[in-house]
Parts: structure tokens; sequence; C-alpha cells
């Protein structure tokens, strides 16, 4: 399957205007399938801290279904852990798909491949695909794969984009911490992300809502994104 990075990286950067994470999302699915057609495209979120995926959305014959009732602790999930331990993509057939996969992704149709892309910012996996295939003549070579990670970190970038314009009170550093709690972040995940102690990310925090005038974290989140600079 031939892969053009170049047209990858251009068709995501169309998303950069959209708003919300949700409408993010659901542009990076249609990318992928636009680029690679697999049967259905998920997307999980992620969290390194319980080593939790939480299903958001899957596209199917181009049309849109949430899949939030999936909550899947990925250490129970070699097929998963695998591409996010290793943070590469992992292309599953044959005896993989039958002796990793649990009866939760069970379908209809024989699934004769898995394709699984770890969603990543700054080394942090912070998402991850699932590309399903019920066609025997669907293969990725070891350079593909790669690609395919390229695919994956500008999905991320696109997902948590750096703020481009100065905050009025808040420093740039500040700005980054805000940008990761707008993300859903935890301090945990932040700790990655941004490669810094709990204790300093914790003490921005406090230093963000005494600047912003906020009761708590969601407080401070509702009056970033509220204000237009």
């Amino acid at each position: 399957m031939q892969i053009n990075l170049w047209t990858m990286k251009e068709n995501l950067r169309d998303g950069i205007n959209l708003q919300t994470q949700e409408e993010k999302i659901c542009f990076i699915l249609r990318t992928f399938d636009e680029l690679y057609k697999g049967r259905r495209q998920l997307f999980f979120r992620f969290s390194p801290v319980g080593f939790v995926g939480e299903g958001v959305a899957m596209l199917e014959n181009g049309r849109f279904q949430a899949i939030n009732y999936i909550r899947d602790d990925i250490r129970s999930l070699p097929i998963i852990r695998e591409p996010i331990e290793k943070q590469k993509p992992f292309y599953y057939t044959g005896q993989d798909i039958i002796t990793q996969i649990t009866s939760r992704y069970t379908r209809s149709e024989p699934l004769y491949a898995l394709l699984v892309i770890p969603i990543m910012i700054n080394q942090l996996t912070i998402a991850y695909m699932l590309c399903e295939f019920v066609q025997k003549n669907i293969q990725f070579n070891p350079l593909e794969l790669e690609e395919l990670s390229v695919f994956g970190k500008h999905a991320g970038e696109l997902l948590i984009q750096p703020q481009v314009q100065p905050h009025p009170k808040l420093s740039p550093r500040e700005v980054e911490v805000m940008n990761a709690l707008t993300n859903g972040l935890s301090t945990k995940e932040m700790t990655y992300l941004l490669s810094l102690s709990e204790a300093t990310i914790k003490q921005y925090i406090k230093s963000i809502m005494v600047k912003l005038d906020a009761k708590n974290r969601a407080h401070a989140v509702a009056i970033y994104m509220a204000q237009n600079f």
C-alpha cells in the first residue's frame, strides 16, 4: 500500500481550525479512511495513568458512531499494549488475531487483520486508533508502518496544538500547562508531555488559578477557553 507522507501531513493540517476535540477526532478518522481504506476505523483516548483506553468514535461505511461505552485496561489487551509500549504501529494477522484479540472486538464478519496506531505528542501516547480489515489483499511492509508512525505524530499535534498567541496574564509555560488542562490531561500525564515534575506542574496550576481568579481547575479551563486574545 503506497503512502504519501506529504499528502498525509497536508490533509491533517486542514483540521487546524476545528474547535473541539471531538471535531478533530472525527476529522482524523475521516482523513485516515481516505488514505487507508479499512472496514472500520476506531479512535480511543489513552491515559498512561491506569493504562486506560476510552472509546470515542468509530467510522464505518462513511458513518460515525460513538463508542464511549468501551473502557479497557490495555494491560489485559496485548494486541493494544504492545504498540503503545513500543510507541509504533503494529499490523496483526492470522494467529495473532485469534490469540490476542478479546471477545469485545469480535465482529460478525471475519477479521483478517488489525492495524493499531499510537497517537503521540512529545513521546507521550495520548490516544490510539484501530483499523479493521476484512480483505485479504491488504499488506503493510516495515517502511509503511514506519510512515504510519508519522501519521500518529501529526494527529497528536493536531489534537494538542501549541498556543500561538501570548496570553495577557499567563507566562508561556503557564499557557502550555493550560493547553494541557484544556485537553483533559492529568497532572501525571503532563509530567510526560512537558518534562516537568508533578510539584512544578501543581505550582503552575496554582499560579494560573490566581491570575485567572479561578476557583478550581475546571473554572480555570472555562475562563481560559472563553477569553479571546
